[in-house]
């Protein structure tokens, strides 16, 4: 049967999320997101189709394609991964239907953009409409983009949390643009979602609402920001044969980043003792040093203490790769953290996690999970490769090493479990003061870094050794690279604790 494809997709989901300034704006708009599909779409599908309980059909029973029936005349194709498929009978009413979505998103999620596509879909073959319709919602993105808040204009003054026009009076008798105004609404539905979500694994204790809540100790003000992103997910998703499975991807990838992130929750309070008093974290009310933003599909963003983004965004990405889904393919994803002053603009920050994953994708082939990270010990500007180009490049090669394979074990200098064993090595055997004056000397090159291992030999300091690389631990470089800045920084914003290694 031959019915009209509608394809939605949220677009430009992060400037969204993190256009304020505020933790609690962020997090509300995470909600809205969520509720775009879930909520909006519902109510506008029980409007025009009085589609409210088939909206729900295709996980309770995703083999049965509804539409076929007569007195369906609306179903969910799949939704998951910022997209939502549906399929209607009347081709009259596609348009409509789009519309009023559109109108109700600007009342209730101003702000937030949108790409349509609609075409023809068969629903006994519909891989190749499908993939059109793909091709054609990526082709609009690039050619139109909406108007989706109100433009400024000279007599009106600036929102002071997100720089837009401020033209609704708040609570506190400020004037703040629609968009945080619609945010600031959903604050506590926001964090009752992420409690619900979690609630099983909480255990009696909460998620931060403010970032120096977080467990920052006394004159310690860094946070990391961790983005996550699942690999190769949009071509597993094109590639499905049918709407079937389609939807069984969408469901068990769901569940899957879901899962991976409850795993991460339930240690973290399992340990809640030891961040307290071996790491000297300053929880207050059973109050965990994690806040997740975004959760949806193959997508994470979670701010944390400064010295637990490496180690969070690790254990979720192993715990994610172990995880199966409908197509029967590998689980891997790869990570940015972004290490900053807490008190530094929150979506700068994001920007930086943002292109820290994108470089770690380009490092990741197959099934591979890799990680990268950036502590900005002040202001920063420019991507990752231009900082490192600009700050961590000296005459002999890069200083910086990273991104490292967190998962499968991959042999050779970015083995990020043999990094770790480094790190480790050289925070408990080498004194504070040796660690610096490695440090500084692997800026000045080759020869006086060889210098200074022979040296230390003599007092019996050794570096860690890199497996099959032996050159790095008799002179510190090979090939234009060492991994001894990356280990030194490391140790800094690592729990060393938590490496169990055989030294």
């Amino acid at each position: 049967m031959k019915v009209t494809g509608v394809l939605l997709e949220t677009t430009a989901i992060q400037s969204y999320v993190f256009g304020s300034k505020k933790l609690k704006e962020n997090l509300a708009a995470s909600y809205l997101i969520s509720n775009v599909y879930d909520g909006l779409l519902t109510d506008i599908a029980d409007e025009m189709f009085g589609a409210n309980k088939e909206l729900c059909l295709w996980r309770e029973a995703p083999e049965e394609i509804n539409i076929t029936r007569e007195d369906i005349y609306m179903e969910v194709g799949y939704i998951g991964g910022g997209n939502a498929l549906l399929l209607v009978k009347d081709p009259e009413k596609a348009i409509p239907f789009v519309q009023q979505w559109t109108k109700k998103l600007l009342l209730e999620a101003p702000g937030l953009s949108t790409a349509v596509a609609v075409g023809e879909v068969d629903t006994e073959d519909s891989q190749t409409d499908i993939s059109d319709l793909f091709e054609q919602i990526n082709e609009n993105k690039f050619t139109y983009h909406p108007q989706a808040y109100l433009l400024r204009h000279g007599i009106t003054t600036e929102c002071p949390r997100t720089g837009l026009s401020a033209e609704c009076l708040a609570l506190d008798g400020k004037y703040i643009s629609c968009v945080a105004a619609s945010k600031l609404k959903h604050e506590e539905d926001a964090h009752n979602m992420f409690s619900q979500i979690f609630e099983t694994v909480l255990n009696g204790h909460s998620f931060p609402k403010v970032l120096d809540s977080l467990g920052q100790s006394t004159g310690e003000s860094h946070i990391a920001i961790v983005h996550i992103d699942g690999n190769g997910m949009g071509q597993r998703f094109i590639a499905c044969e049918d709407i079937p499975s389609l939807r069984k991807l969408s469901d068990t990838v769901h569940d899957a980043t879901e899962t991976a992130m409850k795993e991460l929750v339930e240690e973290i309070v399992r340990d809640h003792k030891y961040y307290r008093e071996v790491m000297g974290l300053e929880l207050k009310n059973r109050e965990l040093p994690i806040r997740p933003i975004i959760l949806g599909g193959d997508d994470v963003t979670f701010v944390c203490d400064a010295r637990l983004g490496i180690y969070f965004a690790e254990i979720f990405m192993k715990a994610f790769s172990n995880k199966h889904v409908n197509d029967r393919k590998q689980l891997s994803s790869c990570a940015g953290v972004a290490i900053t002053k807490t008190k530094y603009p929150f979506y700068r920050g994001y920007e930086l996690a943002e292109q820290l994953c994108k470089s770690a994708k380009g490092k990741a082939k197959d099934d591979q999970s890799w990680l990268d990270y950036h502590i900005a010990y002040s202001g920063f500007s420019g991507n990752p490769s231009v900082i490192r180009q600009r700050h961590f490049t000296v005459r002999e090669g890069a200083l910086c090493l990273r991104p490292y394979c967190v998962t499968p074990e991959l042999k050779g200098p970015r083995n990020f479990h043999q990094f770790k064993v480094g790190a480790k090595c050289l925070s408990d055997r080498w004194p504070r003061n040796k660690q610096m004056e490695l440090r500084n000397t692997l800026t000045l090159g080759k020869n006086a870094t060889k210098e200074f291992i022979i040296e230390q030999k003599y007092r019996g300091y050794e570096l860690p050794e890199i497996q099959e690389h032996p050159a790095f631990r008799d002179e510190g470089w090979e090939n234009g690279e060492t991994p001894y800045f990356d280990m030194l920084e490391l140790a800094e914003f690592y729990p060393m604790d938590k490496i169990g290694v055989g030294l």
